[in-house]
C-alpha cells in the first residue's frame, strides 16, 4: 500500500479520499487559511525532461484558467504546484458527499426528476466554463460530486490532456475512453462538442445505470466509441422505463459527427426536458422549406374549386371576387407562416442563435464590423438571453472606431 504523504506543498495531509488512473486525492488542511482542502496529485507520467516541462506549463496555465471559474456547480480550484516528492498537484475546494458513480452503484438509474436536476447542474457548469473558453476534457461520473443537499459539482477541469500520450500506458488509459468523444480518441481533438459527447455519455448512464460503451479493455471500448452507435438507453435497461423520446434526445448528444450534436450543453438540457414531456427533439438544423410550397398548392386548389362552382353569369364579378378570395387566402397563409417561423422550441432558438454568433466571430476575424453588427442583431432577436450575445457585443464595441 502506498505510504500516505505527510505534507504536500504547504498542505498537511490527513487521509486518502480516493485514487484513479490519473492520480490520487487526499484530504488536506490549509493551515494558513484554516480550512479543509482536497489535494490531487498526478501519477508519474514517465515523460522526458522536455515533455515534463511542456506538461507542467500547460498544467499550470489550465489550472489558472479553471480557477477563474466561479459557479455553484463547479468545484473551485484554490492552488496549483509542483512538490519535489510527489510532483504536480492541484488543491480544490473540499466537497463532503459522494460521486455520481457511487450514487449509481448503490441506487441504480436516477428518477426523472433527479436526472433532470443532474442535467441542469452539469449543463450550467459546462455553459459557464465554455463561455470562459475552458474545456473540461474528462467529464465522467467520478468527477461529479453530489453534496449532502443534493447539489452537483463538477470537478477536475482541464487537467486530462497529456502531451504526446499514447492511448494506453502500462495497461491504463490516460483518460476515460467510454466517456471520450470519437474525435478525441481518433486525433486528440478537444472542444465544447467533445465535452458535450461526454455529457451525453454521463446522462445515458444516469438514465439506465449502464454505460453507453461498455467493456473492460481500453482499446476495445475506444473502438466502440469511434465506430459503433450505442443501443438506446431503454434497451440497455428495460426496467428503467425510459421513454423513446428521451432515448432520441440522449442519442443525439452521442453522435459521431460533432456538428450533429446539440449546439451547447443548455440546448441538450432543454431537449431532455421536452423529451420527458413527450416532444421529439429536432433531428437537425434543417429549415422547413416545404410548408410555403404546400400552402401555395392548397390555395391554388381552393381557388380552382371556387371558380368551378361559380355560376356562368356575365354580370357576376367573379374575377374580382376570385382576386379578393386569393388575396384573403394569401394574407391568411402569410400570417400563419410568419407565426410558424416564430414558434421555435428553446433548443431550436439556441441553435439558430449559435449560427448567427458564429457569423459574428467570422466577421470580426475578417475585420468586417458592419457584418458582425448585423449578425449580432439577428442573434439578439432570435435569443436575447444567450450569454454569447453580450460578450460579443462588448468585443464589437471595443473595436468600433469611436470606442473609448
Amino acid at each position: 500500500m502506498e505510504e500516505l504523504p505527510r505534507q504536500i506543498g504547504r498542505y498537511r495531509i490527513e487521509r486518502l479520499l480516493g485514487s484513479g488512473s490519473m492520480g490520487t486525492v487526499y484530504l488536506g488542511h490549509d493551515a494558513d487559511l484554516d480550512r479543509p482542502v482536497a489535494v490531487k496529485t498526478l501519477r508519474d507520467l514517465a515523460l522526458d525532461a522536455d515533455m515534463r516541462d511542456v506538461f507542467l506549463k500547460r498544467f499550470k496555465n489550465e489550472a489558472r484558467a479553471a480557477a477563474r471559474l466561479q459557479h455553484p456547480n463547479i468545484v473551485q480550484i484554490f492552488d496549483v504546484g509542483d512538490d519535489p516528492k510527489v510532483g504536480p498537484y492541484l488543491v480544490f475546494e473540499y466537497v463532503p458527499g459522494h460521486t455520481l458513480k457511487q450514487e449509481l452503484s448503490k441506487g441504480g438509474p436516477l428518477s426523472r426528476d433527479n436526472l433532470l436536476d443532474l442535467a441542469q447542474h452539469v449543463g450550467d457548469a459546462l455553459a459557464t466554463a465554455h463561455l470562459a473558453g475552458v474545456i473540461h476534457r474528462d467529464l465522467k461520473p467520478e468527477n461529479l460530486l453530489i453534496t449532502q443537499s443534493g447539489q452537483v459539482k463538477l470537478a477536475d477541469f482541464g487537467i486530462a490532456r497529456i502531451p504526446n500520450a499514447d492511448l494506453t500506458k502500462e495497461g491504463q488509459f490516460l483518460g476515460t475512453p467510454c466517456y471520450s468523444a470519437p474525435e478525441t480518441l481518433r486525433s486528440g481533438e478537444y472542444s465544447e462538442q467533445s465535452d458535450l459527447f461526454s455529457f451525453g455519455a454521463v446522462i445515458y448512464e444516469a438514465a439506465c445505470s449502464e454505460r453507453a460503451f461498455p467493456g473492460a479493455e481500453a482499446m476495445a471500448v475506444a473502438h466502440q466509441v469511434m465506430n459503433r452507435d450505442p443501443v438506446p438507453p431503454s434497451e440497455a435497461n428495460r426496467g428503467a422505463a425510459i421513454p423513446r423520446t428521451v432515448d432520441a434526445a440522449i442519442l443525439r448528444a452521442l453522435r459521431k459527427n460533432p456538428s450533429e450534436r446539440y449546439a451547447n450543453a443548455r440546448t441538450f438540457v432543454s431537449a431532455l426536458k421536452e423529451a420527458y414531456d413527450g416532444r421529439h427533439p429536432p433531428r437537425g438544423r434543417r429549415k422547413r422549406r416545404s410548408l410555403p410550397f404546400m400552402m401555395t398548392l392548397a390555395i391554388g386548389a381552393l381557388l380552382a374549386l371556387w371558380l368551378a362552382l361559380q355560376p356562368c353569369d356575365p354580370s357576376h364579378t367573379g374575377t374580382d371576387a376570385a382576386t379578393d378570395a386569393a388575396t384573403d387566402a394569401a394574407t391568411d397563409a402569410g400570417t400563419d407562416a410568419d407565426a410558424d417561423s416564430g414558434t421555435l422550441s428553446p433548443h431550436e432558438r439556441e441553435e439558430a442563435a449559435k449560427d448567427e454568433l458564429g457569423r459574428v466571430r467570422d466577421a470580426l476575424g475578417r475585420g468586417d464590423l458592419a457584418e458582425a453588427a448585423a449578425a449580432l442583431d439577428r442573434a439578439s432577436e432570435i435569443d436575447p438571453s444567450n450569454p454569447g450575445v453580450g460578450e460579443l457585443r462588448e468585443q464589437l464595441l471595443a473595436l468600433q472606431p469611436d470606442a473609448g
